[in-house]
């Protein structure tokens, strides 16, 4: 409706000044982004869920891939003043894993900590191994949930009740991220207090 109803207005109304020409492409031009990335995630959804998606698993230091995903996050310009802390048990820890997928599940996991926090918003990542276990969290110190919303997290299309800032999300991200951790044989839960954070915990068995 706003890429039709801004194009109309193109069309019809010649005597327009750059600037607004400007703006009204710029508004179709963030509801075409959307569209896309809620395609993407469509896509993805169904793929995950009907097992066609092809995991190329191969062992990496996890440690070090997710230092190299939290720099490239924090190089985007929209995130740049944000803050990540990193706290990990041991420098070398190995996983097998696909890299594109886990990348997608901490992206989803970190942005959304962002978007739904606010500038002060801080999340910290922790990696930890013990018996066989390997944990990872992703923490914020953002506005929190409530047990109702916990529990409808990491369903298809839930957006929560604090999407004020960004209600263009599309209430795909954690369920796609749910999908990818228990691709790769895990487990993923959520606790979160309101007014506190929230805290996001994957486990997985490694030999």
């Amino acid at each position: 409706s706003p890429i039709k109803g801004y194009a109309e207005l193109l069309q019809e109304d010649e005597n327009k000044t750059k600037e607004q020409c400007a703006r009204y492409a710029h508004i179709m031009l963030k509801n075409v982004a959307y569209m896309e990335t809620l395609i993407d995630d469509l896509k993805l959804t169904y793929q995950l869920e009907n097992g066609m998606v092809p995991l190329r698993r191969q062992q990496h230091n996890l440690t070090r891939f997710l230092k190299e995903l939290v720099i490239d996050l924090l190089n985007d310009p929209e995130y740049e003043h944000r803050v990540v802390h990193f706290e990990v048990g041991e420098e070398a820890v190995l996983f097998s894993f696909d890299e594109t997928l886990l990348k997608r599940a901490f992206q989803n996991l970190i942005i959304n900590a962002f978007v739904h926090g606010d500038e002060t918003t801080e999340v910290t990542l922790q990696v930890s191994v013990s018996e066989g276990l390997l944990q990872l969290r992703v923490a914020d110190n953002g506005k929190g949930m409530t047990t109702q919303e916990t529990e409808l997290l990491f369903e298809r299309y839930y957006r929560g009740t604090s999407t004020q800032q960004q209600p263009q999300g599309t209430g795909l991200g954690l369920a796609i991220t749910k999908n990818i951790v228990e691709l790769h044989g895990g487990t993923i839960s959520v606790s979160s207090i309101p007014g506190v954070g929230s805290s996001f915990l994957m486990e997985f068995f490694i030999n």
